[in-house]
């Protein structure tokens, strides 16, 4: 009997024993059911006719839920985001309909303002995240006022929507950036891996959800910078809004400043905490001291650096499945509009 995924896809395992010798193997196939799925070509595009739902889904797509029935999204124990890819759809959906009907924009800013009105005059140990669109400047150029403004409250809006996910918390919207905090009351290298995996997602969810979208609908591409790190901040009233102040708002902002389009920087503090495997994903940067030449607050030390490299995971055999491989990843727009049938 056919089983289902959490997405309605039918399969069917079957069973290989294989034997070498003494030892015995057993291996598990999985296939589509037959009786649903018809393969079929449509405009040039090779995929699968759903006899049920009566449409056609193109192979990249069951090939992407396949992939997800072995391996996990980026996620942590922290994490309301149960699976990245129907994130990725979810916001394909919204953005595609903001730049069509124009955007109910629904800040994330008064839960944060909530948290921190009730730990108001304390010192709060924060992993601040730091999102900045890189080459905005050069955007507005090209972009008229109106569109630019869609274009960065469609950006805010899935920024924060991951951010909530992940159980941060929007701290404020500064023009074309998003700065978020995750409070680190208990294990802190779990809330740093948490703030690490939503920056991932982050590049994830504008790859494969804004960027085709906006492309579609005329609009330039975007890309993102971000910066991150931890400390104690103090909760202060400034002009009758609750914000964070410390030494960690001021250097993550400095951190961003210096990192490249695409590019994830960490601090120091940030890096110690890591679990080994993670930690194989970052690279330590070497930097002059014309560029960087900022110091650890605790120690008066060198305050070190880290950036990320995906292609780590690649090549380490030892490390969890934190993050989406290569083979998980939407390739393309996916776009099945509602009532395209295929006759």
């Amino acid at each position: 009997m056919p089983s289902k995924n959490k997405h309605g896809l039918e399969f069917i395992i079957d069973k290989v024993v294989r034997r070498n010798g003494r030892e015995k193997k057993v291996q598990f196939s999985v296939i589509l059911d037959p009786k649903r799925y018809e393969e079929r070509i449509v405009n040039g595009e090779k995929g699968f006719f759903d006899k049920v739902e009566k449409i056609f889904v193109p192979e990249a797509v069951f090939r992407i839920l396949m992939d997800e029935m072995i391996t996990q999204p980026i996620q942590s124990a922290e994490s309301k985001i149960e699976d990245l890819y129907t994130h990725i759809l979810e916001s394909q959906t919204r953005v595609g309909r903001a730049i069509m009907q124009g955007l109910k924009f629904e800040t994330a800013i008064v839960p944060s303002e909530k948290y921190l009105e009730d730990h108001l005059n304390t010192k709060l140990n924060v992993v601040v995240l730091y999102v900045d669109i890189a080459g905005s400047t050069s955007i507005g150029m090209v972009l008229p006022a109106d569109k630019l403004a869609t274009m960065i409250k469609i950006f805010v809006q899935e920024m924060s929507y991951l951010v909530s996910g992940y159980n941060g918390y929007v701290l404020k919207y500064a023009g074309d950036s998003v700065i978020a905090y995750f409070p680190a009351k208990t294990n802190l290298a779990e809330v740093c891996g948490n703030a690490i995996n939503c920056a991932r997602s982050m590049f994830k969810i504008i790859q494969y959800a804004l960027n085709p979208v906006l492309v579609e609908n005329n609009y330039p591409e975007l890309n993102v910078k971000i910066g991150i790190d931890v400390g104690e901040n103090q909760i202060v009233r400034l002009g009758g809004k609750v914000d964070l102040l410390g030494y960690t708002m001021s250097i993550v902002g400095k951190i961003v400043d210096i990192a490249e389009p695409g590019q994830i920087i960490v601090g120091k503090w940030v890096y110690d905490t890591l679990s080994r495997p993670l930690k194989r994903l970052f690279t330590r940067l070497k930097l002059s001291p014309d560029l960087w030449n900022y110091k650890d607050s605790k120690q008066g030390k060198f305050y070190s650096l880290y950036s990320l490299n995906e292609q780590h995971e690649k090549k380490d055999k030892k490390l969890p499945h934190e993050g989406i491989r290569s083979s998980n990843i939407i390739s393309k727009y996916i776009h099945i509009p509602d009532g395209d049938r295929v006759k």
